[in-house]
This record gives structure tokens, C-alpha cells and sequence, in this order.
């Protein structure tokens, strides 16, 4: 009874970061912003974007070429992120009636360099936050939904079909990371796993061999197409 209730780490790079204390989960004074995606210029904004935008990327695994969509957003300030985050996307498929969705949120020093995080489950080289989703299992539960976190009912299979757009929500799995002024936020968009599990016995618990997916995916922006990137925002303290 004398411990807080939630105690938590806001990583800067892997061995460094500051303990934080809170007494509720969300923490009670979060943010949240959502950042529209830009496919002119691939990057993340604070308004809506006016144009649309069509993006296509290769999604099947093993993929070297154009296997994945990327966008990023530069912290004009200092910023510590801590909770859920969540991905609305638009999306279609003309060569499955299923897609197997990977995101990754990813930090980026000031020269450009990815800066390293423990992650989930990974070891030197992991990402700030990562998520995934079936896109038949998109259909969410209301009651138990929150902005800021979707939960899916499971129960029934929404198959696409050919050239169908439709919007999803994807969970991104709780982290803490703090940014400085200069340094960025990278998301990425792929149709396989985003940090390949190298260990040959596979010891570590995670990675996706079979997916659904075939061909290419296509994610639309802009206009019509609200496709955002939705972060806990944390009001910095001395």
C-alpha cells in the first residue's frame, strides 16, 4: 500500500531514461494529439491533410523494394510520449480478400541516426512501439473501445473485397519515450514483421512467419481519408 500504482520508465535510449511515478493508468494529466498522415511529403502533421493520397507498398515477406511506407514527425520542443498509441488507416487490397497489417514507431536522433529502445520482447535493437492487425478482425467492441485504445470483438471475419477502402484501428502496444527539440518520430507501415526475431530457435517468443497477405496493399490519406497516428502526449515537469 506505501508503492505508487504505476511506476514506469520514459526512455531516451536504451540504458537511459528517467523513473516517473503515477496513480492511475492511463496517467491522468495525457494529451492526446493526433497527427495526420501527409502522403506528399511523408510525414506527420497537426492538421488535416487536404489532398488525398494513395500509397502502395510490396507486402509480401522477403520484400526489398518498396516493403513499407514511412512517415515522419520532427518535435519542434522537448516531449515525453506515455500511454497507447493508435493508428487509423485507410486501406484496400486488389489481390486478397484478407491483409496482414505491422506498424512501428521508431526514434530518430537530430543527424538522422535510429536511436535503439528495449521494445517488446527485443534485445539491442529495438523500436519505441509496435502494433498489428488482421484486417478481417477489424470490427471493433463499442463497450469496451477507448479513443485512445481500440479493442476488437473477434467474432466475426470481414473479408475484403476486390479494390474495397476500408478504415481500421490499430493498437499500438503502451511505451514511454522522450524526444528533444531536433529529434523525430518515425512510423512505419509494412506487411511483415518490422524487426525480424535472428535468433534461429526462436526462443524469444515473437514473429509472424504466415501471413494472408499477396501482392501489394494501398493506404489512402487525406481529404476523406483521415488516416492519423493518435499520441499520449505528457505535459513535461521539472
Amino acid at each position: 500500500m506505501d508503492t505508487p500504482r504505476v511506476r514506469y520508465e520514459v526512455s531516451e535510449k536504451f540504458y537511459k531514461g528517467h523513473i516517473r511515478i503515477a496513480n492511475e493508468w492511463p496517467i491522468a494529466q495525457t494529451q492526446y494529439s493526433e497527427y495526420y498522415l501527409n502522403g506528399e511529403e511523408m510525414s506527420l502533421q497537426h492538421t488535416p491533410v487536404q489532398n488525398e493520397s494513395k500509397l502502395t507498398y510490396n507486402a509480401e515477406p522477403g520484400q526489398t523494394e518498396n516493403s513499407d511506407l514511412r512517415f515522419k514527425f520532427t518535435a519542434d520542443e522537448d516531449m515525453e510520449l506515455t500511454g497507447n498509441m493508435k493508428l487509423k488507416l485507410w486501406v484496400s487490397t486488389d489481390d486478397a480478400d484478407d491483409m496482414d497489417l505491422f506498424v512501428g514507431i521508431k526514434k530518430f536522433d537530430r543527424r538522422g541516426n535510429e536511436v535503439y529502445l528495449p521494445d517488446f520482447n527485443h534485445l539491442e535493437n529495438g523500436q519505441v512501439a509496435s502494433g498489428c492487425l488482421r484486417v478481417s478482425h477489424r470490427e471493433l467492441d463499442p463497450v469496451k473501445s477507448a479513443p485512445y485504445q481500440p479493442v476488437l470483438k473477434h467474432k466475426n471475419l470481414l473479408k475484403l473485397n476486390k479494390g474495397e477502402i476500408v478504415p481500421i484501428e490499430i493498437e499500438i502496444l503502451p511505451s514511454s519515450v522522450f524526444l528533444k527539440s531536433g529529434e523525430s518520430l518515425v512510423l512505419v507501415i509494412k506487411g511483415s514483421d518490422i524487426i525480424v526475431d535472428d535468433n534461429p530457435t526462436g526462443s524469444r517468443g515473437y514473429g509472424h512467419s504466415d501471413t494472408v497477405n499477396k501482392g501489394t496493399h494501398k493506404v489512402y490519406a487525406g481529404g476523406k481519408y483521415d488516416s492519423f497516428l493518435l499520441v499520449p502526449l505528457i505535459p513535461l515537469r521539472d
